[in-house]
């Protein structure tokens, strides 16, 4: 199961940080998920998995993600590769490399 955490979460975790808050916030998503200590300012960047193991609630919710944005990601917008657009287009035509192959062989 995919944890999922947004830029601007709150979150509480199981254990202390050594200056005494439970409190973090969410200021990276990607590989890794950059927190900052709500007490000391502290960042740390943790894998994903070892997060989902110590967050123990959300206390605030950041911003949810466009649905334009999911759709692209997932393969169903227009802007995804394949997506509505032509294949030849977006890769080249074949007939394009011939003709930029014998302009160079022709020198």
């Amino acid at each position: 199961m995919v944890l999922d955490v947004r830029v601007g979460d709150v979150l509480r975790m199981r254990r202390k940080h050594p200056c005494g808050s439970v409190d973090w916030d969410v200021v990276r998503v990607g590989a890794d998920i950059g927190i900052v200590c709500r007490g000391c300012q502290r960042r740390v960047l943790m894998r994903r998995d070892v997060l989902r193991r110590r967050v123990r609630a959300f206390l605030e919710r950041g911003a949810p993600v466009d649905p334009e944005v999911w759709r692209a990601l997932e393969g169903d917008g227009p802007d995804a590769p394949g997506g509505g657009r032509d294949p030849e287009a977006f890769l080249g035509s074949d007939e394009s490399m011939t003709d930029a192959g014998a302009a160079a062989g022709e020198r």
